[in-house]
């Protein structure tokens, strides 16, 4: 089993350097730290502080952290949300697997301990909803002004100035990969860095009319990427996990939430996500509409590509 500072070392220095910038408030220029440096601030900094490790996973990671203190878990062929937490885990560097096992590096173990005796449930399920829905949100529109992202918040009772949250997106260390506050013609907006189209979004959007979500909706496309109070889509989901690897799984979802969001509309294109598989095709065909859609007014893939 590998401890964190042998998994930086094997690490290419701009991967570890990514997590570093995430993790360290005041991060050192790239060219001024060494591997051993960034992982010596990152242990640092956990044990210094050991709630970073609690503020970089929502509560189903938490329990499996502690799970994973009792005893190492199996590497199986798990379900989609299972193999999205275990890699959202180790992407964080919390935990690792061999050939047969997940596990917390030794090294971590300490400050993981640390982190779990601060932990309280009902304070992390509160921050846990509010770091859903603002990625659920943003998931959903991709990109959004600042100033209408604060009112749609209100709609679910999570209530900011726009200072307080740019301060608490700046300091959200779960999140701070997959959004990020940009400006656009002089308009702050918040956009995604999973899918970070903006631009070109903006130029294509004339009106914005989105019913959004009851809350618990929001909560699972900010946990899952998807929707699974929908029915079509929790089917669809169960059809994927009987015939697909979990990891292919996420691959499938990836391209249909692209497709879906550009409203390519093109078969061509959903006949080459399905594989050429007939009955993936359908079920394509079949969940399509109920995910989401950035891009309004029916404009074409073509349309997109030739926008200067």
């Amino acid at each position: 089993m590998k401890t964190l500072k042998a998994i930086f070392k094997e690490n290419k220095k701009e991967i570890s350097y990514q997590f570093y910038q995430r993790v360290i408030l005041k991060p050192l220029a790239y060219s001024k730290i060494t591997r051993d440096q960034i992982y010596h601030e990152i242990i640092t900094s956990y044990i210094n502080d050991p709630e970073i490790i609690l503020r970089l996973c929502n509560i189903e990671e938490i329990n499996i952290l502690k799970n994973l203190l009792d005893e190492n878990i199996p590497v199986k062929n798990e379900g989609y949300i299972e193999y999205l937490l275990l890699s959202e885990l180790q992407n964080n560097y919390l935990i690792w697997q061999d050939d047969n096992y997940y596990y917390i590096p030794e090294d971590l173990i300490n400050p993981i301990k640390m982190a779990i005796n601060l932990y309280n449930e009902e304070e992390y399920s509160l921050k846990d909803i509010t770091d859903s829905v603002i990625l659920g949100l943003v998931r959903l529109h991709n990109v959004i002004e600042l100033d209408t992202f604060i009112t749609y918040l209100k709609e679910y009772n999570i209530i900011f100035d726009k200072e307080n949250l740019k301060k608490y997106l700046l300091n959200d260390v779960r999140n701070k990969d997959k959004l990020a506050i940009i400006k656009y013609q002089q308009t702050d907006y918040l956009t995604s860095l999973e899918y970070p189209y903006y631009k070109d979004i903006l130029k294509l959007r004339n009106t914005l009319e989105v019913d959004h979500p009851i809350l618990e909706e929001v909560i699972s496309i900010g946990k899952y990427k998807i929707d699974l109070f929908q029915e079509k889509i929790f089917k669809f989901l169960n059809f994927l996990e009987l015939h697909l690897e979990p990891k292919y799984v996420d691959s499938i979802l990836e391209d249909i939430i692209i497709y879906t969001g550009f409203r390519i509309n093109d078969l061509t294109v959903l006949k080459k996500i399905s594989g050429e598989i007939d009955s993936l095709f359908k079920a394509l065909q079949e969940v399509e509409p109920y995910l989401p859609v950035w891009v309004f007014n029916g404009r074409t893939l073509n349309s997109f590509k030739n926008l200067k």
